[in-house]
């Protein structure tokens, strides 16, 4: 070994390495890609955190002042591209990384884009509830975009002819996902704008949050927030959530949800008209037995009443008989009185009209007597 006359301390050291750093200009400004780990906020309002990669490690610190201008909130998993400059701390001898400004990188910058857009959206009212519309369950017809002969068209078309066979359906194929996939959606959308369908479904499978990104498209959303008809979105599973979603009238998990949000089941139309009719029936009968009910009653009510009237005829009849029989010569026969006649059966009433030696006749009440006059005399 060669003799070294030069001796320092460890401070004189890390001071040394330390100016050689800062004073580096390639390490003075310097973009550094990476994902956060060990993510912390100290009380004094700096974040303090490590720089990975999958071989290295690099602590960093990002100031209170810097950390209120970033456009994101950092956490752990993130990936990132910090401006910093590289530092070294004396004391114990370790370098570290002075973040001025950071910002995500890859997919996390997409997300940030769309969650910027989909506030500015709902700011403008795209996604209020007061706009969504009923969806008509008995159409005429039915449109469908998606892609051709793919999974998402055979179950949302199968369905729909199986719960619904009357209603028109209209295809009206697109990408749903690539670089293309946005461009194609829209242009089936102002398509299917043409043709007079109650409702419009927009679907595919699920997939990845970049294979769903179509549907995130700002010129297709606003779009489908002025459809002439109601909107059915499908896209994606129940953990995704698109822009197109969010505007949409009414949203499906699935294709097959689609189809069932769409139309009412023939099953169901038919178990109805079942129960009317049942109900119908049942109605009909009760209404003829109390209609039966009511016209015995009324029969009852009215034999009564005839009787009653029959009686009260019968009584005024005898009262009549009665009156007529204390009226008519019969009558006054049957109370002691007779009546006289000549031959004639003509009533003698005077004696001026009978001769002495004529023959009369006596009428009594229980028959008559023949008599020959032999003398008669006025009444003075």
């Amino acid at each position: 070994m060669m003799d070294v006359d030069i001796t320092v301390t460890v401070s004189k050291l890390n001071d040394y390495i330390k100016k050689l750093i800062e004073n580096d200009e390639a390490l003075r400004y310097v973009y550094v890609h990476g994902e956060i780990s060990n993510w912390k906020i100290a009380s004094n309002g700096h974040a303090y955190f490590s720089l990975k990669d999958d071989n290295s490690m690099i602590g960093a610190v990002l100031f209170a002042d810097y950390l209120k201008k970033l456009s994101f909130t950092p956490k752990d998993g993130d990936e990132v591209k910090a401006l910093c400059s590289v530092t070294l701390y004396a004391p114990r001898g370790t370098y570290s990384l002075r973040v001025y400004e950071m910002s995500l990188k890859g997919e996390g910058q997409i997300l940030l884009e769309l969650e910027k857009l989909k506030k500015q959206l709902q700011q403008e009212g795209l996604f209020d509830i007061s706009k969504k519309r009923r969806i008509n369950i008995y159409p005429t017809a039915i449109g469908v975009i998606t892609a051709l002969h793919s999974a998402a068209q055979k179950d949302i078309v199968t369905n729909l002819k199986r719960r619904y066979p009357i209603a028109d359906i209209y295809v009206f194929p697109s990408a749903v996902q690539g670089d293309n996939a946005a461009k194609e959606l829209y242009e089936a959308f102002m398509l299917s704008q043409q043709y007079p369908l109650d409702t419009l479904i927009i679907g595919r499978g699920g997939g990845t949050s970049e294979d769903l990104s179509a549907f995130n498209d700002e010129k297709l959303v606003r779009a489908v927030a002025n459809s002439k008809m109601p909107i059915i979105s499908a896209v994606g599973h129940e953990i995704d959530t698109t822009l197109l979603d969010l505007v949409a009238d009414k949203r499906a998990s699935t294709p097959t949800g689609a189809a069932e949000l769409a139309t009412v089941d023939q099953r169901e139309i038919e178990q109805r008209l079942s129960d009317v009719i049942e109900s119908l029936k049942t109605n009909l009968q009760n209404n003829v037995g109390d209609l039966i009910e009511t016209v015995s009653s009324y029969k009852e009510s009215l034999i009564e009443e005839i009787d009653d009237m029959i009686s009260n005829k019968q009584n005024i009849i005898l009262l009549k008989k009665e009156r007529f029989n204390s009226l008519s010569p019969l009558g006054i026969l049957s109370r002691g009185y007779s009546i006289t006649m000549n031959q004639d059966n003509k009533v003698i009433s005077s004696i001026d009209k009978i001769t002495e030696g004529e023959e009369i006749i006596t009428l009594l009440s229980d028959g008559q007597i023949t008599s020959q006059v032999k003398h008669k005399k006025e009444r003075k």
